[in-house]
């Protein structure tokens, strides 16, 4: 959303710590276009808006733009800097990076999003802000605004052009929202509801709720995961309607080693053509190893429907942070 030239000065970025980089302050880069990108490494959304400031970090790096992608932590791993180093080389983000532990950054923009851009001029106002996903053409548009600020005479490729996404017209979907298994956000579909800081044995109900989990097992819920609290195998159930899910989640950082997560879809195992980019086949069964705090793509359908997903684990300390689900990937 565009504002008002020279109506908002930019607030100083405060408390970081650099992944990627080396460290500046807004000050230090008044002169040049600055682009804010507030994500979080294990945010499907964020990896989306990331393949766009990829593709604009490349057209216009030499042309006075700067991008300083702030990694401000939705769970607690992702306040790991050597978490967030291994997402940022595993990603390929080319440009800087740093690490907002404590929300400093975040709150001083009173942002509330993942994820935001926030495209800064030359003398330090927000020219333009964009929460969420789409509105990529507008956004660039923006940018080069900006870049001619500086340099009027300055030739300019072509703005990338709309994808579906970007269509204001295109038709909506609607599908389950984010599924968190933490007490603090989460939805439990069991009768006995969530046992807050303790380890407790959850019986999976009869009657399966939709767009809410259910658990069986023995678990220890914390505010924002639930942590696998036996060696037996544990199960979470999800009645869903979309196409792809992916799920966040996470090792017992105690122990070395992958926590391995066997998927379900419908009851049965999943297909080649259903099976996310996440898992892999071994015996027939579909099989997702968490090796790292991160984000893991475990299904893929061709189509947004009515679904039960079933995650099972025998793994010791496996932690559930967050289901999320997309029309496609």
């Amino acid at each position: 959303m565009k504002l008002k030239p020279g109506n908002l000065k930019a607030p100083e970025c405060i408390g970081l710590r650099w992944v990627q980089g080396e460290p500046r302050t807004l000050k230090d880069l008044e002169g040049q276009i600055v682009l804010l990108f507030f994500f979080d490494y294990s945010n499907e959304h964020c990896l989306r808006v990331l393949s766009y400031l990829k593709i604009w970090h490349g057209r216009y790096v030499d042309k006075g733009l700067e991008i300083l992608a702030i990694h401000t932590p939705e769970f607690d791993f992702g306040a790991d800097k050597a978490n967030v180093r291994r997402a940022v080389e595993d990603l390929g983000i080319p440009f800087s990076v740093a690490l907002d532990p404590e929300s400093k950054t975040w709150d001083t923009y009173a942002n509330r999003h993942w994820p935001a851009l926030y495209l800064i001029d030359k003398n330090g106002y927000i020219f333009d802000y964009q929460f969420g996903e789409g509105g990529y053409f507008d956004f660039e548009t923006s940018i080069q605004a900006c870049i001619k600020q500086v340099t009027p005479r300055i030739f300019l490729p072509r703005p990338i052009e709309l994808s579906i996404t970007d269509d204001t017209g295109a038709l909506v979907t609607p599908i389950t929202p984010n599924i968190y298994f933490g007490y603090r956000r989460g939805r439990i579909g069991n009768p006995e509801g969530f046992q807050e800081n303790s380890v407790a044995k959850y019986i999976l109900p009869e009657q399966i709720r939709s767009d809410v989990f259910q658990a069986e097992g023995f678990f220890l819920a914390r505010e924002d995961m639930l942590v696998h609290a036996d060696t037996e195998i544990v199960r979470l159930v999800l009645s869903f309607d979309a196409a792809e899910v992916y799920l966040i989640a996470a090792p017992d950082p105690a122990h070395t080693g992958p926590a391995k997560l066997t998927i379900l879809q419908d009851g049965n195992p999943l297909s080649q053509s259903t099976l996310g980019r996440s898992c892999t086949i071994e015996n027939g069964q579909s099989i997702c190893e968490v090796w790292f705090p991160n984000l893991y793509h475990i299904v893929k359908n061709d189509s947004c429907e009515r679904r039960l997903l079933e995650i099972q684990t025998a793994t010791p300390g496996a932690r559930f942070y967050c289901a999320t689900f997309t029309t496609e990937s």
